[in-house]
């Protein structure tokens, strides 16, 4: 079933009018007409799980927005039990595009990109908001396609010391996959730890991984260093990684 985002407190009496981007895709793409159904679940801002997923059937098109009326309303049950804060070490572009995508799909509720010594793209001015802009319609298609309760938020570009004080006010637990800590045992040992409700970040590097500076300055903030496995992951993969660790704590029972 066609997934859309909407701002629902604009529904009265049953009807919502959608709009935009979304308009376009359901008349002009999916040739959808009155009578077909879709889901709709409410756009919030990833600090808060939505309240649920609102079944509409489509009543009639105007210029520019689809008439829908609510059929019924149902819980969903599509979320991790912890908000996860992925602060990303900023990639090449298409690296990001897709860990922005499959960690979306995997439960991600923010992504926080973030300038690091190693990093080798530099972005600012109009050419940093274009990827900030593009990052997040590529969050919403894939929050759409796995059936995501929110919507997950991509935040602007910051420095690695900001990125820190961002987690230590943010988070519960600060997690910073590294390659020189060794076994996986100690990291199983933290996830176990973890309970519902939590927030949790987690610190990625870029290609080249991070400078030992960076390593002893998240542990100053009070971030626990991890293993992800006995392999060098890359920096497009690690993040997943992370993402299905906590899947398999949470969900596999």
């Amino acid at each position: 079933m066609v997934q859309v985002f909407a701002d629902l407190s604009a529904m009265q009496d049953g009807i919502l009018s959608i709009g935009g981007n979304d308009y376009n895709h359901i008349k002009n793409v999916l040739r959808m007409h009155p009578g077909d159904q879709l889901a709709v679940r409410p756009d919030t801002d990833g600090n808060e799980e939505g309240s649920g997923e609102y079944l509409f059937e489509i009543v009639s098109f105007s210029e520019s927005t689809v008439i829908c009326r609510l059929l019924s309303v149902r819980e969903a049950q599509t979320e991790l039990p912890v908000r996860v804060l992925l602060f990303q070490g900023l990639p090449k572009a298409d690296k990001m595009d897709q860990i922005v995508q499959k960690t979306v799909e995997l439960g991600v509720t923010d992504i926080i990109p973030v300038q690091m010594h190693r990093s080798i793209v530099k972005l600012s001015g109009d050419k940093r908001k274009k990827r900030i802009d593009r990052w997040q319609l590529i969050a919403e298609a894939a929050a759409k396609q796995s059936r995501r309760s929110i919507l997950p938020q991509v935040h602007d570009l910051c420095l690695m010391r900001e990125a820190l004080a961002m987690a230590a006010a943010e988070a519960d637990r600060i997690f910073v996959p590294y390659e020189a800590e060794a076994g996986s045992a100690g990291t199983r040992a933290l996830l176990e730890q973890l309970r519902p409700g939590q927030r949790v970040a987690v610190f990625v590097g870029p290609e080249g991984g991070f400078e030992e500076s960076e390593i002893e300055l998240a542990r100053e903030q009070g971030a626990q260093t991890i293993s992800l496995g006995r392999r060098i992951l890359r920096t497009e993969t690690a993040a997943p990684a992370f993402l299905a660790f906590l899947t398999y704590r949470f969900e596999l029972d």
